[in-house]
């Protein structure tokens, strides 16, 4: 039998990282895990599939993970459970059903720290996607139906966001080289150029 292998993608929003991820898994024939990987962290655990998408790739904030302690000490529920849980706790979760998942097949996971989560994995590859800032304006205005103004917003945002997400859970910097097997500018590259770097590089190393 086959050894399995994982393949993480994190990327710029607007940098076309979910299609290149999309493309990916076709090529190789295996799923790609991003919002799906919530439901299965809901199942396993038995919670409410919404209590992981309102904490989805939210960093904790101290103040509410004081409140949350104090409302589950105070409360007739079971610390771990529903609203009780805070978003640390949830992240424990997520990254346990990630580690069950690729015991169990080969896959891509885009986001959620899976290079950091999965780093003791003996065939991970970890792959991070970028894009000049111009094409990913355009992606997010064709995409969202936005204006160029609001689309440049929503990317620095949206970079913001992950940034503070990643850093916060992983001991090394969302976007930094170091921290990835592979960095790909899919405007040097487009798409499907992309793709096919992706995949020789995987091939190069199974």
């Amino acid at each position: 039998m086959e050894e399995k292998y994982i393949i993480s993608i994190g990327r710029q929003l607007g940098s076309g990282g979910r299609e290149i991820a999309q493309k990916l898994a076709q090529r190789l024939n295996i799923p790609v895990y991003d919002k799906k990987l919530l439901e299965l962290a809901a199942q396993e655990t038995g919670l409410d599939a919404t209590v992981f998408e309102n904490a989805d790739e939210k960093e904790s904030n101290p103040f509410m993970r004081g409140f949350y302690a104090l409302k589950g000490a105070m409360s007739s529920y079971p610390m771990g459970v529903g609203s009780c849980m805070d978003s640390d706790r949830l992240f424990e979760l997520q990254s346990e059903a990630m580690r069950n998942l690729v015991e169990k097949e080969s896959c891509i996971i885009i986001g959620r720290c899976a290079e950091y989560v999965l780093r003791d994995h003996p065939r991970m590859h970890s792959i991070f996607v970028t894009a000049d800032i111009a094409d990913r304006v355009k992606r997010i205005m064709a995409h969202d139906g936005v204006n160029e103004a609001k689309a440049k917003e929503i990317a620095q945002k949206g970079d913001k966001k992950r940034k503070a997400y990643h850093d916060y859970y992983a001991n090394s910097g969302w976007g930094e080289a170091e921290t990835y097997d592979l960095c790909i500018n899919s405007s040097r590259l487009g798409i499907e150029g992309s793709v096919e770097i992706i995949h020789r590089f995987i091939e190069s190393r199974k």
